[in-house]
């Protein structure tokens, strides 16, 4: 697809693209893209470069592969979202004028981030982190708390240490040094939580400055022989999707009613349509699971006798806390609607003590409807299976007040979603088994195929990735090459050509390949040349790099495997095209 005049182009600047942070924050802007037909988003991610000093050649690299962020300037982006985090150090003047003082005319939105001169939008970590402290507090009695933190140059992680500590103090209750360890915020933080955890014997509670944190916290806590939610109260933040994917689940602080990437979105609109705005923060609320159990909702049994419909949305938004952030189109099942559809039928029927054959049937349609629609994305499996328990039990209690056969309807009924649920969860896990196994067999072929010197076709190794790019099972994706690799030189803030060749493609899986009269193309419309089909919207972009040298883009429709696979692929088509020297002629 070559962009149209009328369409606008978004970049969205990232600091990892593989984290569930940022997974999340990515979903939470292209959702709101794809509502707008004039709207494409690309995806610049870096990566973060801490190992100066612990590993020089881990160093070099990313320095290397961070080179991509001069596509921000250099990109011709309509507009940009940024949130780079630490590595771009907004906050310092340098950074700040190395990366974005030559595109200040665009309209940019920064999150998490300080940056005065522009728009940013931010948590509001403070309710979130007091709602925890105050239920471990009033309610468990604690005094014995400790923080597993991040880096220094990070301005949540410095924050969410300030937030903690002075919510502690106005109980009374000292935090010292020893009761704080700091983490790269990473999972790969074993070492910092046996750290930890040897200095404050008899800690009651940890706070995470991270959901991945408690993923390291948690493995030394199974090792000592120590529980998640009873022996230490644990909880993070962010509330990602691994948070309801840990065993046990964790805990974690999380958007109240928007996140962070859909703001940002929103806030960025305005801004390229004239509009004035001003910076933002998100309110943030403790989202209970095992790791630190904690409700924010009963259902009682004079609302379910009401069937208020504040009270079934409410019941939605509960379970289904994540819906409440999607975009919805037209087009798509309003599943919260078809909730309260089927919720409000049921306790109907509960209220008026009777519920016929031809109700029972209607109502199991359409939760097998709201299941075969994406439903449990939404939730995690042990947060719905609660909340379903939950809700039985409060109807168990109006049970005496119906006939049995309504009670064996009801029961019936709990059931189908306990089994619909199930079956989603499996599908799901079997088709992201099934992506992962093909994904690594079409890159072990594709390797094998163009590695092999030996055939008599009079191919050059570029010639020969091109070729077989289709191997690597990739849907939508652009090749671009520059006619010499760049030699990446620290410090020079300009070192790619104005030029670049738009080798090759990939379209709904096909492999094609442009005429050579075709190929040039000013890299600062390289984004607007993908040629891929329309329904792409959302694009990511990886550095195709060997050694110190950087050899193009390869640039893919976004989907959970290419943000896995991506970097991978990219490096080795890089280190394909550089060993093209050393492969024996015809």
């Amino acid at each position: 697809m070559i962009n149209g005049s009328n369409r606008k182009t978004i970049g969205l600047i990232l600091e990892n693209v593989w984290t569930d942070f940022a997974e999340e924050f990515i979903r939470n802007v292209e959702s709101g893209v794809r509502l707008r037909k004039d709207l494409d988003l690309v995806i610049v991610a870096g990566k973060y470069d801490g190992f100066k000093d612990e590993n020089p050649n881990h160093h070099i690299h990313r320095l290397v592969y961070n080179s991509i962020y001069q596509l921000s300037e250099v990109g011709n982006f309509d507009g940009m979202i940024v949130c780079l985090g630490s590595m771009a150090k907004i906050e310092d003047e340098d950074a700040n004028r190395l990366l974005f003082d030559k595109i200040k005319h665009v309209p940019m939105v920064f999150a998490v981030s300080e940056a005065e001169e522009y728009i940013t939008v931010n948590y509001d970590n403070e309710p979130g982190i007091r709602e925890a402290v105050e239920c471990l507090v009033n309610v468990h009695g604690f005094s014995k708390f400790c923080m597993m933190g991040g880096r220094v140059d990070n301005l949540d992680s410095r924050r969410r240490r300030k937030i903690y500590e002075d919510c502690l103090k106005e109980y009374g209750l000292d935090f010292t040094d020893d009761n704080y360890q700091m983490t790269d915020m990473s999972f790969n933080c074993k070492k910092e939580a046996a750290e930890l955890l040897d200095r404050n014997p008899g800690v009651q509670a940890i706070f995470c400055v991270n959901d991945s944190v408690a993923l390291g916290l948690f493995a030394v806590m199974q090792e000592r022989g120590l529980e998640p939610g009873k022996d230490i109260m644990v909880f993070g933040f962010d509330n990602t999707k691994m948070a309801g994917r840990m065993i046990p689940t964790l805990t974690s602080i999380g958007a109240d009613d928007t996140t962070l990437g859909r703001r940002a979105l929103e806030l960025l609109i305005a801004l390229m349509s004239g509009e004035k705005v001003s910076s933002e923060r998100i309110s943030t609320r403790l989202y209970g699971r095992e790791s630190f159990p904690y409700e924010m909702y009963e259902y009682t049994r004079q609302e379910m006798m009401n069937v208020d419909s504040a009270f079934i949305y409410r019941m939605f938004d509960d379970c289904f806390y994540r819906y409440r952030y999607e975009y919805i189109d037209r087009e798509s099942v309003n599943l919260k609607r078809l909730f309260w559809e089927f919720i409000s039928r049921l306790l109907t029927a509960l209220k008026n003590r009777y519920i016929s054959r031809e109700e029972f049937r209607e109502i199991c349609e359409l939760i097998d409807i709201f299941f075969e629609n994406g439903a449990m994305e939404y939730t995690d499996a042990k947060k719905f299976l609660e909340c379903v328990d939950k809700f039985q039990s409060s109807i168990i209690v109006s049970q005496s007040m119906t006939n049995a056969s309504a009670g064996v309807y009801f029961s019936r009924i709990f059931t189908r979603m306990r089994e619909d649920a199930i079956i989603a969860q499996s599908k799901t896990i079997i088709h992201d088994g099934e992506m992962l196994f093909r994904s690594r067999q079409s890159l072990q072929d594709f390797m094998i195929e163009t590695m092999d010197y030996d055939m008599n076709d009079g191919m050059d190794n570029e010639e020969r990735v091109v070729s077989r790019l289709k191997l690597l099972g990739l849907m939508n994706a652009v090749l671009f090459l520059f006619d010499e690799p760049v030699e990446y030189k620290e410090g020079e803030t300009d070192i790619f050509p104005e030029w670049i060749r738009f080798r090759c493609g990939i379209k709904d899986g096909e492999l094609f390949v442009l005429p050579k009269d075709r190929q040039p193309c000013r890299i600062s419309e390289m984004f607007r040349r993908i040629e891929i089909p329309p329904k792409c919207q959302d694009s990511v972009v990886f550095p195709v790099i060997c050694r110190t040298r950087i050899y193009g883009f390869l640039v893919s429709e976004i989907n959970s495997d290419i943000s896995s696979t991506g970097e991978f692929i990219a490096e080795q088509i890089g280190r394909l095209i550089e060993n093209s020297s050393s492969a024996p002629t015809a």
